[in-house]
Order: structure tokens, then C-alpha cells, then sequence
């Protein structure tokens, strides 16, 4: 029978709920805060019940001492003042929850069903072995997809070769531009990352490549530019798509002529600069919607690597989820050592609409707000945005995506970017299984190998 520690200096309190929940569970008896934790020592109780409002040592002090000894032990105060002042505090100091005076018997008895559970699993957890603590900017994932993508980070790192990341937004193109840096010979070089998202069109090509002195009104001296403090190691141009036609000529003369020019400065400034770019656009139909210089796109894509989804790759959900959890546990200084095998399944259905970072959102979240040391499926918060008038994923959308792609398309290679397109999204649709999606687009799987191939796919 699991045991209650019922703390409160009211014996009516004491007579009410061992007559009530006497055969359910047994009641331990405690009418002041010290004797509370005596009997914390001696009978070792599951739940605690603890009174706000006791004679010499209060509530609140108590349930300090009590989460002290024992950090997993869910405490349930009750309380005749719900104050906003006592809420905030006692969730701080680790309380399971709250209660206000008179209790109501059944919400009494479903919160601590719940708190013996999750004090069951917790216990459970302590045989588990342990995580180690992911660095932030490391990646994870043991998929076959992020295996394929570490070894070509350690073929292409080595080399000052241009690189292309294409993907999702959320899916990690900052960390994996990091990491080609890291393991490249430029690694004691400065790292230097840019938006051209995040910056006014009108700022664009001072902040890029600099100004001098006079250059314009309110430049009251000379302001190196990306290009410059990136010299020696690597600048990522982060959303690269972006970037503005004009701009998009100046940038890839800079990457041809391995130099630049200050805004109202005469003469050229040699560079040594390696380029990662990324982008969440497919730059393919831009070019072809004249949105983006076609030079500058093959300037660019010497290395491709195209970064999968999160839902195409379901199995590093779980060891993402435990990466961020621990991360977030130590920044945050909250108690929370791991996940419920609910909260787990319910992370690894989700489609994960924002990839990775909406998954690590999702663990602070959790961590912030989850009231034990186990993150339960309640304390998740996972919502599907589905933009008006869209229609549910089927096999017919790689159909769909091809035939607008061939409406909106006046130049370029149309077939080539309609067979990447189909590809990509028979893989999506099939969560990257290989032999499904060949037989989903009518090819053999060496057919498809080699188109993934040739497309950046592998």
C-alpha cells in the first residue's frame, strides 16, 4: 500500500481524509513541520501532503528540507490562501502542486494518482543509464541520413571548397556550417555568420563588404565588413536566397575576384574567405523565376548537402529530445532528469512541422513547466499549423508540386528540377525509405540512388 506523510496541525484534517482514503492508501500522521521531517526519515512515504500554515517551522521552509532530501519526492501543498505570492513560490521551491483549503476529495485523489505514478516512473529512471551532456553546437542524430551527412562533413571540412546547404528552416544548416568549419584548416580563423534575411535591403552591401570614411552621411569612420572579418577563416551567408539581385552581382564578384571594395573606397581589398551558404528555398526556381543570378547559384553549389527533415528521420527524435533535456536541465537549474514512455511516443508521432528547433523549444518548454523530475505527455505542449485551405500530405502531392512548378517555370532546365523536386518529395512522403520511394516514382532503387546522387541527396 503506497504511503501518504499527511503534515497539519488541524486533527479534523487528519480524522477527514484517513476516513476517506484510509483504505486506499496509508496515512502517516504529522502535526508540525519538524515532526514532518522526522517521519520523512523514518516511514519514507511516496506523496507528502504538506499544510502551508504550521506552527514553528512553516510550510514552505519544510517542503525546502523535504525536496533537499529527497529531490523526487512529490510534495502537494494545501493551502487556506491561494496568493499569488504563495503559488509562484511554492512551484519554485519544487512543489508537485498546490491545493486550496477545503480540498475536494476527488480532484485530491486524481492528483495524487498521478504524482504516484510519476513518482513510480522516476524511480524506474534511476536504473537508466545516463546522458551525456551534448554541447550546443554539436550535432546529433545516429540515422542512416545524418551518418551519410558526418561523412561527407568529413570529406568536404578539409578543403576551402564553396558549400550549399539546403534544407528546412529549423533543421540545423548553422550547426552543420559550424561543424565544416570546426574540422576544417581554417578552424583557429574567426567564424562569421550572416542573415541577408535579417538585414535592411539599404544596409545590405555596407554591412557585407564595408565603408570608409565619408562613404555616406553618418559614417564617421572606416567599418570593416563581413568579407574582412571573416578573412582567414569562414563566413556563412545564412538564408542566401535572400539576398537582393544587386547585391547578388557585388557578392559574386567578390567570390570570383577573391577581393572587394569598401563602399567609397578606390581600391580593391584581397580576401581569404571560405563561403558556406544556406538556404530553406529550393534556388533552382528562383534562378528560374529570374529571383536568383544563375552564375552566382553555381558559384555557390560546388558541395551540396541537403539536410533532411525531422520526420524523415523519427529515430533521433528520442536521443535529440534526451540531448536537449540534459542541456536545458543544467542552464535552467530545474530538476528534470528524463522523459515518460508516453511523452516519448508522443514526440516520436509528431510530424515536427519546425524540425529540430521546434523540438528543442518543445524540452525547454517542458522543463520550464513539468512539475516532477519526468517530462509526462501532459507537459507537452505539441501543436500542427495548417495553413487555410491546406490539404493532409498523400501520395499525390509530389504530383501537385511537380505540375505548379511546371506552370511556374519559363526557363531553365525544367526537367531536371521537376525530377529533383518529385524525388525529394517521394522521400519526404515515404520518411526517406529508399526502396518505397522508388516504387512510389516507378524506378528501381539504383535508379534512384543515382538520381539522389546527382541531385545531393546521398
Amino acid at each position: 500500500m503506497k504511503k501518504i506523510l499527511l503534515v497539519d496541525d488541524e486533527r479534523n484534517v487528519h480524522y477527514s481524509l484517513q476516513r476517506v482514503m484510509g483504505q486506499a492508501f496509508q496515512i502517516i500522521s504529522a502535526f508540525s513541520g519538524e515532526e514532518g521531517l522526522r517521519q520523512l526519515r523514518v516511514a519514507q512515504p511516496h506523496v507528502v501532503l504538506l499544510d502551508v500554515k504550521l506552527p514553528g517551522m512553516g510550510g514552505m521552509e519544510a517542503l525546502q528540507q523535504m525536496k533537499a532530501a529527497d529531490r523526487d519526492l512529490p510534495v502537494i501543498l494545501l493551502t487556506a490562501y491561494g496568493t499569488t505570492e504563495t503559488a509562484i513560490t511554492a512551484m519554485k521551491l519544487g512543489a508537485y502542486d498546490y491545493l486550496l483549503k477545503p480540498v475536494d476529495i476527488t480532484t485530491l485523489m486524481r492528483l495524487l494518482t498521478k504524482a504516484l505514478q510519476l513518482h513510480e516512473l522516476t524511480l524506474q529512471a534511476e536504473t537508466m543509464p545516463g546522458w551525456e551532456l551534448t554541447e550546443e553546437h554539436a550535432l546529433v542524430g545516429h540515422s542512416p541520413a545524418m551518418q551519410d551527412l558526418y561523412k561527407m562533413i568529413g570529406r568536404v571540412a578539409p578543403t576551402d571548397t564553396t558549400v550549399l546547404l539546403s534544407g528546412e528552416s529549423g533543421t540545423g544548416k548553422e550547426l552543420v556550417a559550424r561543424a565544416l568549419h570546426q574540422h576544417s584548416l581554417r578552424a583557429a580563423g574567426p567564424w562569421v555568420a550572416m542573415n541577408c534575411a535579417a538585414i535592411p535591403e539599404a544596409l545590405l552591401e555596407s554591412e557585407i563588404f564595408g565603408y570608409e570614411k565619408g562613404a555616406f552621411t553618418g559614417a564617421a569612420e572606416r567599418k570593416p565588413g563581413y568579407f574582412e572579418a571573416a578573412s582567414g577563416g569562414t563566413l556563412f551567408l545564412d538564408e542566401v536566397g535572400e539576398l537582393p539581385l544587386g547585391v547578388q552581382a557585388k557578392l559574386l564578384r567578390a567570390l570570383q575576384e577573391r577581393e572587394i571594395r569598401l563602399l567609397g573606397g578606390r581600391e580593391p581589398i584581397a580576401v581569404d574567405v571560405r563561403i558556406i551558404a544556406a538556404t530553406n528555398k529550393i534556388l533552382e526556381t528562383a534562378v528560374a523565376r529570374k529571383e536568383f543570378r544563375e552564375d552566382l547559384y553555381y558559384r555557390l553549389n560546388v558541395i551540396h548537402l541537403h539536410l533532411p527533415p525531422l520526420r524523415a528521420r523519427q529515430e533521433d527524435v528520442a536521443l535529440l529530445a534526451h540531448a536537449f533535456l540534459v542541456r536545458y536541465s543544467h542552464a535552467l537549474e530545474r530538476p528534470v532528469r528524463g522523459l515518460t514512455p508516453a511523452a516519448l511516443n508522443c514526440l516520436r508521432s509528431h510530424p515536427w512541422p519546425g524540425n529540430v528547433r521546434e523540438l528543442e523549444n518543445t524540452i525547454k518548454q517542458a522543463i520550464l513547466t513539468c512539475p516532477g523530475a519526468l517530462i509526462t505527455a501532459e507537459d507537452l505542449r505539441l501543436e500542427v499549423l495548417i495553413p487555410p485551405g491546406a490539404n493532409p500530405v498523400s501520395p499525390q502531392d509530389p504530383l501537385d508540386a511537380c505540375l505548379e512548378l511546371l506552370l511556374l517555370t519559363q526557363a531553365g532546365d525544367i526537367y531536371n528540377q521537376i525530377e529533383d523536386r518529385l524525388i525529394r518529395k517521394a522521400l519526404e512522403f515515404t520518411k526517406y525509405n529508399q526502396v518505397q520511394a522508388a516504387h512510389l516514382l516507378g524506378i528501381t532503387r539504383n535508379v534512384l540512388r543515382h538520381r539522389m546522387k546527382q541531385f545531393g541527396l546521398l
